[in-house]
């Protein structure tokens, strides 16, 4: 009698809910690339075994995942994700090069937004509790053919991007420790061009903040990155690299991480058509959207206050150069109807007709990075103690979760079809 009425009851509550709590929701086969910040490794996690496959070196992807670009020693290898086996590699001209960071919390970057062109950068230690007295930059080919071209300046220039012919290398040069400037080497004519890249809007103010992370156009045209700052409110920079180079600030509502360290929870997503682009900080309560695809200057078109849940106070370390900050974790659904983001706990789905919460999940979790299946139907979420969660993102439920217990989690980079 037990056991029918164990049976009746599992029956209700799959026709009730669709499927069991916790069963998979994803219908094919996937890899999930996780990096690590103790190893310095990616972890490559299959979605039905929820087992590590193997490991890959620490590096950056191609954007459809058919390179990883690594550093070992004074050599660059083009490793194949699907096998980790070199398919070529190029000897650098020195030993200390490594792959800049894309984010704060150290995924290396490095390429131009169409792929072909990959910088390294090293730096010579000035005395302690002082800048880096000469940068070292190379700019190489991603065909890895050629040698690559030394860029050598004296005082802190540090990787910003590069134009999609490889003929623009834009830096950040660091006046002091709080205030930097756009600049851009010319990289065929192997000079610094003198000229300042300034804010069109307010040529005469000094950049002050700390990059959180940053989106290309689809074209290349522009790297939209989103910076906090210590005191005041944070911004996109918006710089143009084509044409004449200029910058623009746009301002976005918000305090400055030294009186609210959320302010450091800033994420940017990209709808798929590229004209619009979602600032988002859910454990403040803000996102803003950015009109990008007009031939106009972008600007913020509305910035709305959501009711998240609460702060999240105390979680982060008082270092905000720590490898322990999670990475950019907003995604925006294939439709663009929806945006997903990680809140104080768990993360929430956002409306992007009207910038307004509608669902909650993994309430109970503190959510460090987001990465969606090819076909953008299941979400997996990163924990910050390393658990991952497939999600649907149109059912807003919650499927299997699983640790891997891969280390400590820098970011969830990928997820590929098998």
């Amino acid at each position: 009698m037990r056991s029918r009425l164990a049976l009746v009851c599992a029956v209700v509550l799959v026709a009730a809910c669709g499927r069991p709590p916790g069963a998979p929701l994803a219908s094919g086969d996937y890899k999930l690339y996780e990096a690590v910040s103790d190893r310095s490794q990616i972890a490559v996690i299959d979605s039905h075994s929820h087992a590590i496959e193997r490991w890959l070196p620490l590096g950056t992807p191609s954007s459809d995942w058919k390179h990883l670009y690594s550093v070992a020693g004074s050599a660059l290898a083009d490793v194949d994700p699907q096998t980790g086996s070199a398919v070529r590699s190029l000897k650098l001209p020195g030993s200390n090069y490594q792959l800049p960071p894309s984010t704060l919390s150290g995924v290396p970057g490095g390429l131009s937004q169409n792929g072909q062109w990959l910088v390294l950068e090293s730096f010579d230690e000035g005395p302690p509790g002082s800048m880096p007295s000469a940068s070292h930059l190379a700019v190489v080919s991603t065909a890895l053919s050629s040698p690559a071209v030394r860029v050598d300046l004296k005082g802190y220039f540090a990787f910003d991007t590069i134009s999609n012919d490889g003929g623009r290398l834009f830096l950040i040069e660091y006046v002091s420790v709080s205030n930097y400037r756009v600049r851009m080497y010319e990289v065929g004519a192997q000079q610094l061009n003198p000229q300042v890249i300034v804010d069109k809007t307010n040529p005469n103010d000094s950049m002050t903040g700390l990059r959180l992370s940053g989106l290309p156009s689809q074209d290349g045209g522009f790297l939209y990155s989103i910076y906090a700052r210590q005191v005041d409110a944070p911004f996109i920079h918006a710089l143009n690299l084509s044409g004449t180079p200029f910058a623009l600030c746009i301002d976005l509502t918000g305090a400055g991480y030294q009186s609210n360290e959320n302010a450091l929870h800033w994420s940017l997503a990209m709808s798929d058509d590229g004209a619009r682009l979602y600032a988002v900080n859910a454990t403040m309560g803000v996102v803003s959207e950015v009109n990008i695809g007009t031939d106009a200057s972008p600007d913020v078109s509305r910035t709305v206050r959501i009711k998240s849940g609460g702060t999240t106070a105390g979680i982060f370390a008082q270092n905000v150069q720590a490898k322990e900050f999670g990475a950019n974790a907003t995604v925006i659904s294939r439709d663009g109807k929806t945006l997903v983001t990680a809140a104080s706990s768990g993360i929430v789905w956002i409306d992007t007709q009207g910038l307004q919460v509608r669902a909650r999940a993994l309430t109970n979790w503190i959510v460090w990075s987001l990465a969606l299946s090819p076909d953008g139907k299941v979400l997996y979420a990163l924990s910050d103690s390393g658990k991952i969660a497939e999600v649907s993102i149109d059912k807003t439920q919650v499927g299997a979760t699983f640790d891997p217990h891969a280390g400590n989690p820098m970011s969830l980079m990928r997820v590929v079809s098998a």
